[in-house]
């Protein structure tokens, strides 16, 4: 039987917090050093990223490393139209805790978020995306707010990456004509090219 997303949402975000803590840890080291390899993030000016919450394979890490090579790292904020945009920090410490209802977070995420005064960057070279699932052609699946599916249908020339565990790679995802899929996967396993 095909699980609806719904019902795959459930499965997966239960895998997910199953994880300890040295599993997310290692996974995510592995993954860090997969996503600073790839050719794309090397020549790409900017950069895009989900700040991780949950589980999640860490970002901060990776995003300390990415200030350190010298470039220009954005993290999303909802404006007070719904829609996701990337605003430029130069530190984690920039960030400050979302919660439910606050300016700049969506009320079922609690996601740290930059200040809105912040810099735009309206053209990343990369963007890195989470997801609780992915098949090996690309496709996701998000949390179900449709942030990451409308900012991907905006900036035409960013290389969107998805960051999952291996696990969270499975073989059919329900499509709907709104998603995006992403263009690479990197994995604590492996790097699969999707769509480019």
């Amino acid at each position: 039987m095909t699980l609806t997303k719904p019902q795959l949402r459930i499965e997966m975000k239960a895998r997910r917090a199953a994880m300890s803590a040295d599993e997310v840890t290692c996974a995510s080291d592995i993954i860090r050093q997969h996503v600073l390899d790839l050719e794309q993030l090397r020549e790409a000016r900017s950069v895009f990223t989900y700040v991780s919450i949950h589980n999640e394979p860490d970002t901060r890490n990776l995003i300390r490393d990415l200030l350190a090579l010298g470039k220009r790292v954005s993290v999303p904020r909802i404006d007070s139209d719904g829609l996701m945009q990337a605003h430029l920090i130069t530190a984690l410490d920039d960030l400050t805790p979302g919660t439910p209802g606050s300016p700049g977070t969506p009320d079922q995420f609690n996601l740290p978020v930059p200040p809105s005064d912040s810099p735009l960057d309206t053209n990343p070279g990369v963007t890195l995306v989470p997801g609780l699932a992915f098949t090996d052609s690309g496709h996701r699946l998000g949390m179900g707010g449709g942030y990451y599916d409308r900012f991907l249908t905006q900036p035409p020339d960013t290389v969107a990456i998805g960051l999952c565990y291996n696990w969270q790679i499975i073989d059919h995802l329900p499509a709907e004509t709104h998603d995006q899929p992403v263009n690479k996967l990197v994995t604590d396993a492996r790097v699969l090219s999707c769509f480019g």
